[in-house]
């Protein structure tokens, strides 16, 4: 496939002296650009990841910050991309490289010299050019400047025109995030901080000296519309141009002219002189090699018995003879030998089970449901059955205490409780570190004094990614403490790779790089030795017998036991637990739907009173409507507009906080279909298996493992790397668990993405995708998962901070087979043009509390003009896509957005700003079912495939609007109607708001979050 580039998004130039070289990053390469429009040549790798390109005085050389490897490091090549080399190494980034004036030394911003626990903020440093060790600018221990006594991040260096002095940026660390208003220098030799220039609004950014001594600097202020405004100022003026300034900085080519990003384009500008300057063109060719593979079978709705492959968080009993899980929406005992489970208790398909531990005494089962509306943390006694609640009112992760008085659990909103059941005196302990998710289960030291539990750690206020490090909280005073499994280490994730304390207290079993580890502890937690591999196979969800002796845990789909010895060595090889439980797709009835109007989504106008009839799950003939046909149900939608069933192509399964409704509201919404791209492995496998068996009211699921990732982590579903080993182990499992697609996330390397890409078509036979443009296209991945969201640079690929995106994005999804899904999130502002939508039962009864709140004061704001300016923008680049030849899919990214409802206030915005309703609704059924490999059976209503029907009441050919009024689903020839999925959560129980109010919970999920808007200052990117 061949790429030409003839603008730019969010590249960036820069230029020796004179003007007469240009080196541009245009889509994640650097290239040559010559003056005078002919043809760029690349210089660089796909797989070096260069960022903020800065050439030499003389000319010769190129420094830039580069990702190769899994962390930002400084490097240099020859002009013409000889003579590559890496200036700096080690886990800590580095960014933004700036030559001296006599081009021997190269000042850049870096994270070296912090702590991978406590944290490790951006201060400035320098180093030869020639090599050698980095020398610290700023930072030192009582350095006079201004922020001695708090907190901030310094960056974006650059040299004063005569050497003497570096200046950077120094932002203020606030509770809302960075405030950058100051501009400082320090001494090229180090000293004192001496404050440049202040600003009393905005945020400054990069800025840049003459040779001569004119600073130049770019302003960015945030809007209401999650876009930015940035400014241009040169000797203290904001500089007028006829066109919108990327947020890439300015370099001065001499002491009159600016090399600057505008409208796309690069220009050379003479400020408060000129306003359109003399353009460089661009003309840049990419050859970019596809990957061609045969897509796997997919077995959607099966009549034949299948194994279970869902078996969910398995916890071993105190006596080791014993296994509890969750599997089929039901609990489950199997003997330490294997076998045939037997079923504790089985629940509806409008409730949630999840997460069953034994109690230390091996009487009962602690675990959660969601029978009263929220999750509950009950007891129930092995003896009798009988069964109490412990922790109503949205309470996961229950595990008792030792002597068994007191259970410790977590809130929705993540806090660590205490509860002492004679009591019933709660307490809150801590708060969560890190958002994105909740912290994992909490596992009680042998006394009880101090429970153990993963969170995550934040290393500076620039960027979100954090470790997943070891928190060990004492019951008696709340004080907390961070360990490391080792230097730079996360677990795996924070769902269930413990810490898991051992009931003799000498160990921690935890999960990392996908493998089991031991830490040696003491009573405290504190560990007292190195961590050691008990295996090299991957594994996950660890637990132990009560002798300390024995180890639970899941390696690709199979329970193991290993025994351990009292050195924490393993006594022997690992041994596997069968289980042989099946389940059967329940058998659905010969249907015949009578429909007033039916869009079958084959591109053919929409027909007037057809009969749909549907056999074993499968349409068998769409004809004119005959009246008495012979069928066990008829369905009378003559009334009504029958659609492809609706699909959601970006979700998380997040039922560990939302249970049963997440999947009840998106069939309530006409969803029959769902896309997880991202979430826990084997939650979702299991999810699958409950919803395939008829056990759990939901759309089809197609699943994926977490989001796979580097040695940092964001979200509790991002998994850890830092090896090529452990990269292995987490893909290792995508076979055993049937993933449908695989995804890397920001911090993965493109190795890593490269990797993760092959495995995906040549084993599995599925997409792999993520959320980096340029980089996922040339490691041979097929989609991105939004136009615009974290990047690991400092700015986007997918739009500018106005919410522009020009030509060179475009060419990527409209060239070949790569493809985007949108996800606009400012669709939601829509709701408040139509706050109709939020007094609906499908939000008053059946949404979450903190998801009833968010819609609710949705409803109650007026969106400005503004913000449907950015609205408007952005649907124009996904109608650009499609009209060019793209392949659009819709998704909504939710739970971050609000369930099933998104997904209709998504369609009425791309119809709203110029897309047909057939092209909207194309977006949500035939295009992803062809992009998903699934077009055999889902995505239109044709003889042979799948029935999948969504049931409007109204015709929204004629009112787009009625689309929202669904009245029923049918999924493989189920019916489910909206009436009955209400009323199953209109008696839920009422329950009292959280430390906070409810809006804790869904602050707590967007913390931190992937795709809040823009942000020039890259506190968390996008």
């Amino acid at each position: 496939m061949r790429l030409r580039f003839t603008s730019v998004t969010n590249g960036m130039a820069t230029a020796a002296h004179g003007g007469e070289r240009v080196v541009a990053e245009v889509q994640n390469i650097l290239w040559s650009v010559p003056r005078d429009g002919t043809a760029a040549t690349p210089l660089t790798p796909p797989d070096l990841e260069p960022s903020r390109p800065a050439l030499s005085p003389d000319g010769r050389k190129v420094a830039m910050s580069a990702y190769r490897g899994g962390s930002f490091g400084i490097w240099v090549m020859d002009a013409d991309g000889s003579g590559l080399r890496r200036l700096t190494d080690g886990p800590f980034d580095d960014r933004a490289p700036a030559w001296s004036p006599d081009g021997r030394t190269i000042a850049f911003c870096s994270e070296r010299g912090g702590d991978p626990v406590a944290g490790s903020p951006y201060r400035i440093w320098a180093v030869s050019a020639a090599g050698g060790e980095p020398r610290r600018l700023t930072g030192a221990r009582d350095q006079p400047g201004p922020r001695p006594d708090g907190a901030w991040e310094d960056f974006d260096p650059v040299w004063s025109h005569d050497g003497t002095r570096v200046l950077f940026v120094r932002a203020e660390v606030a509770a809302s995030g960075l405030t950058a208003r100051t501009i400082a220098s320090v001494p090229a030799t180090g000293g004192p901080v001496t404050v440049e220039h202040t600003a009393t609004t905005g945020n400054l950014l990069a800025p840049a000296v003459s040779p001569a001594g004119r600073i130049a600097w770019l302003r960015s202020t945030p809007r209401p519309s999650r876009t930015e405004a940035i400014a241009l100022f040169a000797d203290g003026r904001a500089v007028e141009l006829d066109d919108e300034i990327a947020a890439a900085p300015p370099r001065w080519i001499d002491d009159e002219r600016l090399l600057v990003t505008v409208g796309g384009r690069f220009r050379m500008i003479r400020p408060h002189r000129d306003h359109a300057g003399e353009e460089i063109p661009l003309d840049a060719t990419l050859e970019v090699r596809r990957p061609a593979y045969t897509v796997k079978k997919y077995m959607l709705e099966a009549e034949r018995s299948r194994q279970v492959r869902g078996v969910h968080l398995p916890h071993l009993s105190p006596d080791g003879g014993s296994i509890a899980f969750a599997a089929l929406n039901s609990l489950w005992v199997v003997g330490a030998r294997g076998g045939t489970p037997r079923k504790v208790s089985r629940s509806s398909p409008t409730t949630y089970v999840q997460g069953p531990v034994w109690s230390p005494d091996g009487r009962a089962l602690i675990f959660t449901d969601d029978r009263d509306g929220l999750n509950s943390v009950r007891r129930r006694e092995q003896a009798d059955g009988r069964e109490t609640v412990l922790a109503p009112g949205g309470r996961v992760h229950g595990t008792l205490s030792p002597d068994g008085a007191r259970l410790a659990c977590l809130d929705l909103a993540g806090n660590l409780l205490v509860k002492d059941l004679a009591t019933g005196e709660e307490k809150v302990l801590a708060a969560p570190l890190g958002g994105g998710g909740l912290p994992s289960r909490p596992s009680w030291s042998p006394g009880g004094r101090y429970l153990a539990l993963c969170d995550r750690n934040r290393l500076n206020n620039r960027f979100r990614e954090g470790h997943n490090l070891i928190r060990v909280v004492d019951t008696d005073s709340g004080a907390s403490r961070l360990h490391g499994l080792a230097p730079h280490v996360s677990l795996s994730d924070r769902y269930a790779s413990g810490p898991v304390w051992s009931p003799d207290g000498h160990w921690l079993a935890c999960v990392s790089e996908s493998a089991l580890w031991l830490l040696p502890v003491g009573a405290d937690g504190a560990p007292n030795g190195p961590a050691r591999a008990l295996s090299d196979e991957p594994a996950d969800h660890p637990s132990w017998s009560g002798d300390s002796r024995t180890l639970l845990y899941q390696s690709n789909g199979r329970l193991r036991l290993l025994t351990i010895d009292a050195s924490g060595s393993p006594s022997g090889a690992p041994r596997t637990v069968p289980v042989t439980l099946t389940y059967r797709r329940p058998k659905p009835v010969d249907t015949v739907v009578h429909t007033g109007l039916l869009w079958d989504g084959t591109g053919s106008a929409p027909r007037a009173d057809v009969d749909i009839l549907i056999s074993g799950g499968r349409v068998t003939a769409v004809e004119p409507h005959r009246p008495g046909r012979p069928a066990v149900r008829h369905i009378d939608a003559s009334d009504r507009t029958v659609l492809p069933g609706l699909w959601d192509a970006h979700t998380h399964p997040w039922q560990y906080t939302y249970g049963a409704r997440q999947g009840a509201l998106q069939l309530a919404y006409g969803i029959t279909t769902t896309v997880s791209l991202g979430g826990f492995a084997y939650e979702q496998t299991r999810l699958r298996d409950d919803i395939a068996a008829g056990r759990l009211a939901a759309p089809r699921l197609l699943a994926t493992g977490e989001l796979l990732d580097g040695s940092r982590v964001a979200y509790s579903m991002g998994r850890a790397h830092r090896t090529r080993e452990g990269f292995a182990r987490s893909l290792s499992r995508a076979a055993a668990l049937d993933w449908d697609f695989v995804k890397t996330y920001v911090r993965a390397p493109f190795a890593r993405m490269e990797e993760a890409a092959r495995h995906a078509h040549e084993r599995l036979g599925v997409l792999s995708g993520g959320h980096l443009c340029s980089q996922g296209l040339l490691a041979g991945q097929d989609l991105t998962t939004h136009l615009k969201a974290t990047e690991r640079a400092e700015y986007g690929h997918g739009a500018t901070p106005e919410g522009h995106t020009h030509q060179d994005t475009l060419e990527l999804y409209t060239r070949g087979d790569f493809h985007m899904i949108a996800t606009p999130f400012a669709a939601t502002l829509l709701i408040g043009l139509h706050p109709e939508v939020a007094d609906d039962a499908r939000v008053k009864a059946m949404m979450p509390s903190w998801d009833v709140t968010a819609v609710e004061g949705m409803a109650a704001r007026q969106p400005t003009p503004d913000e449907l300016t950015s609205l408007r923008r952005e649907v124009g680049v996904y109608r650009r896509v499609v009209h060019g030849g793209g392949r659009l899919l819709l998704g909504t990214d939710a739970p971050l957005t609000p369930v099933g409802l998104h997904l209709h206030m998504a369609m009425r915005a791309l119809h709203r700003y110029g897309m047909s309703p057939a092209e909207v609704l194309t977006t949500v059924t035939r295009a992803p079912a062809r992009v998903f490999g699934v077009a055999d059976h889902l995505g239109t209503v044709e003889p042979g495939k799948l029935a999948d029907l969504t049931i409007v009441d109204g015709n929204p050919f004629e009112d787009f609007d009625a689309l929202i009024r669904i009245s029923g689903a049918v999924r493989g020839g189920r019916l489910y109607e909206r009436a009955v999925l209400e009323g199953a959560f209109s008696h839920s129980a009422a329950h009292s708001a959280p430390h906070g109010g409810w809006a804790t919970v869904s602050d707590q999920m967007l913390r931190d979050g992937c795709c809040e808007g823009p942000s020039a200052l890259p506190q968390v990117g996008w």
